[in-house]
Formats: C-alpha cells, structure tokens, sequence
C-alpha cells in the first residue's frame, strides 16, 4: 500500500514536471534579438546596442549562433562573444536559460572572460523581449538590459495531448494495481 502510494507521488510529481516544461514556440526558426545591454566588467560599466542571432525550435530548444556589441561607445567593440553557438532552453512561458555564454572583455589591465555559465532571462510575451535583470556571469560581470526579438517571438505553454496526459498517467494505475 504504501509502495503504491508513492509510486502514485512519483508519478504525479514527474507528470506535473513534464508538463510545466512543455513550451510552444511561434514562430519557431530564425530570430534576431537587439536592445540596450549595460554590461560591467569588475567594476567598468558599459552600454552597448547588441544583437543577439539564432534559432529557436517549436519546442524551446535556443542556439545563438552570432552575437554583435556595437554602439557609440567604443569600448562596445572590445566586447566580443566566445564559443559560440551557445545552447539554451525556453524553462516555462516566463523564463528561459542560454547554459554557456561566454564574452571576452578586451581591455589592457581591466579585461578579461565573463563564464561560461547559464544565464537565465525573463521572457515577456507582450512584446517578445528577453531580459538580462541584474544577471551576473563569472567571475566577477553583470549585465542589465532588454532585447525584443524580430519576427516577435510568443511563447507559450503547450496544451498536453491526451495520448501523453494517458501516457504518463498509464504506470501509475498500471502499477498500484499490481501489489
């Protein structure tokens, strides 16, 4: 008895897990994200206009295949993406994560590399942006800014299927009733 009911406990838990991952993507494909990010290096802030280019699957899955910092300020091109493409994944509708950005600061003295390391942004629907709100990548950068994506990308959760609602469901009345 109590084997089932945990069995049932497991079930449920890595059903609701299941489905609080799934995510639709519209439209899925190439996307550009562009906006005002603030990146501090140690303790050398700098504003720079950056876009970020990739793709991103139905299904949430993100790769960032070029990263361009640009702007007035001319230390935005001492600024320069490494090891790209970076991977990441659309969590849920409200977040999502690039799990290996890394930058190379090229400044005499003050430079240095920021990660690799995830990153974690918050998503806003309403107009398709992806926001840095005091992210911080080591060892010691933080970054601040938002980037709207073109074409706007909407993300939402998926609706689960029956066949996969049956599916996960299936073992675990499969097996409390086999004790």
């Amino acid at each position: 008895m109590i084997r089932n009911i945990i069995s049932g406990a497991v079930m449920a838990l890595a059903f609701v897990g299941v489905t609080s991952a799934e995510v639709t993507v519209a439209p899925a494909g190439a996307f550009s994200a562009s906006g005002k990010l603030a990146m501090k290096k140690g303790a050398i802030p700098v504003s720079c206009h950056t876009t970020f280019n990739g793709h991103v699957s139905e299904q949430g899955a993100i790769r960032v295949t070029e990263v361009i910092f640009g702007g007035i300020n001319p230390l935005c091109k001492s600024i320069k993406a490494l090891a790209l493409p970076w991977q990441g994944q659309v969590e849920h509708p409200g977040r999502l994560t690039v799990d290996d950005m890394q930058v190379k600061v090229r400044v005499p003295l003050l430079g240095g590399i920021c990660g690799p390391g995830p990153v974690t942004l918050v998503w806003g629907n309403t107009d398709g942006s992806a926001t840095f709100d005091a992210v911080t990548l080591g060892p010691d950068c933080a970054m601040d800014g938002t980037m709207v994506t073109s074409p706007q990308v909407d993300i939402r959760r998926a609706k689960p299927s029956a066949s996969s609602s049956q599916a996960v469901r299936q073992p675990a009345v499969t097996h409390s009733g086999g004790s």
